[in-house]
């Protein structure tokens, strides 16, 4: 989690967070206590802002091969670019939607990390970041606007070992 790009953005006028909550930002030290205190202040629609501002993991090999697919497939129709980049092994398995949203089925490192601490587990925040960084690098594979709608993650005592995150294309 890019815990201090989103304490910037949490600063930032045009995201609109009340100055009562950005003063409860102030003293947050690490991951943990960001993803403590998102969850306890802000509303989802603040959180998914954030994730999609400070997702993390937008390096190494599926980064990469985001910015490759992004020259290949210029020019194809969306349902195309999206059965052509399932088949690239580094890049999450994607579905379009009928209502034309798009939903990416992703592991993350840190799922057995949190898993470890049940606490951290029980956080919707602590997925978020997951969430932000498949956004980033769709958008960059797809070449598409969008944000998060929605994160489905694995809950405690559950055998599911991806999540599940659900993407709104917005012009």
């Amino acid at each position: 989690m890019r815990h201090k790009e989103m304490l910037k953005a949490i600063r930032m006028k045009k995201h609109n967070f009340p100055q009562d909550v950005i003063c409860q930002f102030e003293s947050v030290k690490g991951e943990r206590q960001l993803v403590e205190k998102m969850d306890e202040l802000l509303t989802e629609e603040q959180r998914l802002l954030l994730h999609e501002i400070g997702g993390s993991c937008r390096g190494g090999e599926t980064g990469r091969q985001s910015k490759l697919l992004t020259q290949e497939l210029a020019g194809k129709p969306l349902s195309e670019k999206i059965e052509l980049m399932n088949k690239n092994k580094h890049m999450y398995k994607t579905v379009l939607n009928e209502d034309g949203t798009i939903t990416a089925y992703c592991g993350c490192h840190c799922l057995q990390r949190r898993h470890k601490n049940p606490e951290t587990a029980k956080s919707p925040s602590a997925y978020g970041c997951a969430a932000g960084a498949a956004l980033y690098n769709l958008k960059a594979a797809l070449g598409v606007k969008a944000k998060i709608k929605s994160i489905d993650y694995p809950q405690e005592g559950d055998d599911k070992k991806k999540m599940t995150f659900t993407f709104e294309i917005v012009e």
